[in-house]
């Protein structure tokens, strides 16, 4: 995918994402509130940040997780059937494929912006492509992220939004998933996955930029 290319589905992306973010909090208020409860940015009155990472990560679970027990703002915006650009309406389709999960960072291509992450998760340890003119520059080979990819047509994009740690902290990760997996006596959902590696963020996090 060219640069120029990425850069106009990105910026469409970006779109999409604020106009569903707009949906969920003016249909679904009440998920707002839900929300900054389980983020730990709700002080009994109002939501309470400490800087941009948290109304990042609030936007995030906003548009793809289930605050409360109905489906996620994503899917009920593309079931409104919704007005959109071309581009918008790729940006859609494909935010139905996303993927979220634990990868380490495998290798870097800073000339083609782009990056191999590698899902620790998975069984058969899966890899994955994805373009991010950002994490290109900011990254480095073991980081572990836990993020989401969004497939669109040859490339993995993320959503904006990715929880880093370093390498060194990559069994303790893991055991933090099995602990609490063990603990409900299943398999975690993407919703509990999320809040999970949010409050390790807190404890634990690095900072780096999507773009």
């Amino acid at each position: 995918m060219k640069l120029s290319e990425y850069k106009s589905i990105r910026e469409a992306g970006k779109e999409l994402g604020e106009e569903i973010f707009k949906l969920s909090t003016s249909v679904f208020k009440n998920d707002l509130i839900i929300a900054a409860k389980l983020l730990g940015l709700w002080n009994g009155k109002l939501m309470v940040f400490e800087d941009d990472n948290e109304t990042e990560a609030l936007m995030d679970f906003m548009v793809f997780e289930k605050p409360a027990n109905h489906a996620p703002a994503y899917q009920r915006f593309y079931d409104s059937n919704p007005k959109l650009t071309d581009l918008q309406q790729e940006n859609l389709n494909a935010l139905l494929n996303f993927h979220s999960s634990l990868f380490e960072v495998k290798h870097i291509d800073s000339i083609n912006h782009t990056v191999v992450f590698v899902d620790i998760l998975d069984e058969d340890k899966k890899e994955y492509l994805l373009m991010d003119v950002g994490l290109s520059r900011t990254t480095s080979v073991g980081l572990i992220f836990y993020t989401r990819l969004i497939p669109i047509r040859d490339i993995n994009m993320t959503s904006g939004l990715g929880f880093v740690f370093d390498n060194s902290l990559k069994e303790k990760l893991l055991s933090a998933i099995s602990l609490a997996s063990f603990k409900k006596r299943r398999k975690l959902t993407s919703t509990e996955m999320f809040l999970l590696f949010y409050e390790k963020n807190r404890q634990h996090g690095l900072n780096t930029r999507a773009e």
